[in-house]
């Protein structure tokens, strides 16, 4: 599995998250920038933006999966590397706590700054800040032993206003964002996202990842999209992305979701009409009709009018539940 996260890893059109539904850290690195490779062989880069190390675990399972997005011409693919709980879980807390000076900090100019637990007790994942700047350091101090969304505890605007580095860890991976906290939108690579009102909601993981029970997703691919570039803007369609992404459906995705993939493009294939056709019992049956509809769109244009029917009977209408988190 190392071997296979190191090729992903080393295609600078892929990015990568580590994080639970409402705390997220995403890394990318693009091939023209200053990164430094990890040491003792472990998988990662750390540039000036971020850094992410990842140490596979014998028991890593992948799981593929793509999810609708609201322009009907492209959709999500990722890769979810999953643990099993007993392996994924780490004694977290509820509480800001000073962790002491960080000594597994990726940057070596780093390891004498503190780290501090912002307590959001996520079950697999620490998420963390770290810094020297003495003024933030005393107010995270006298904030310490208290919820970071108590009544009245305004730590959280200190630690935007300061932008301290964001530290994401789990049981096989780090990742480290140095980048300022964007106070409008998220700066183009590595970012992070802290979400209160998802956060509240105590889930694990989005409702649209197709995580098999009793696994946690430890480490997400966002694998190169054939439709949209890194920045999230539209591109002309690029077979070889679909192709790639498509063997890592075939190895590794959910059967049932394949198999009505497959049921729709041979429907589509012999020039049928939709009426009739069933296009799933379920949400993620569902989506798969529809990703195969906007897949085909695109490698089978000379289709455009039957298209079109398919597009109206199974992918018209955008229900938000349904779309990517």
């Amino acid at each position: 599995m190392q071997t296979i996260i190191e090729t992903l890893f080393s295609n600078t059109n892929n990015s990568w998250s580590v994080g639970s539904f409402g705390a997220i850290a995403e890394f990318t690195w693009d091939g023209n920038e200053k990164v430094e490779s990890i040491q003792d062989a472990a998988t990662g880069r750390i540039t000036e933006r971020g850094a992410m190390v990842i140490t596979p675990h014998t028991q890593l399972k992948p799981i593929a999966y793509e999810t609708l997005r609201k322009d009907p011409q492209s959709w999500g693919q990722a890769v979810a590397f999953c643990l099993p709980e007993a392996l994924a879980q780490r004694e977290t807390l509820d509480k800001l706590t000073e962790l002491g000076p960080d000594s597994g900090s990726l940057k070596t100019d780093s390891k004498d700054h503190i780290l501090f637990d912002i307590g959001l007790n996520l079950k697999f994942i620490d998420v963390c800040i770290r810094t020297n700047d003495n003024d933030l350091i005393q107010r995270l101090r006298q904030a310490c032993g208290k919820s970071l969304f108590e009544a009245g505890n305004t730590i959280m605007q200190d630690i935007i206003q300061a932008s301290p580095t964001r530290v994401f860890i789990t049981n096989i991976s780090r990742a480290e964002v140095y980048q300022e906290i964007g106070l409008v939108k998220a700066p183009e690579g590595p970012h992070t996202h802290v979400l209160p009102k998802l956060l509240s909601a105590g889930r694990a993981f989005s409702a649209n990842t197709p995580i098999p029970k009793g696994f946690l997703p430890m480490l997400t691919l966002h694998a190169a999209n054939p439709c949209r570039d890194k920045k999230g803007n539209s591109k002309d369609f690029e077979f070889s992305d679909h192709q790639n992404f498509q063997i890592m459906m075939n190895d590794w995705a959910d059967d049932d979701y394949i198999q009505q993939k497959n049921k729709t493009w041979k429907a589509l294939t012999e020039g049928r009409q939709p009426e009739g056709f069933d296009s799933g019992e379920n949400r993620q049956l569902r989506t798969a009709t529809r990703i195969s509809i906007r897949q085909y769109h695109h490698l089978h244009a000379e289709k455009d009018a039957l298209i079109a029917q398919w597009r109206e009977a199974f992918d018209k209408a955008v229900n938000t539940e349904e779309l990517a988190d």
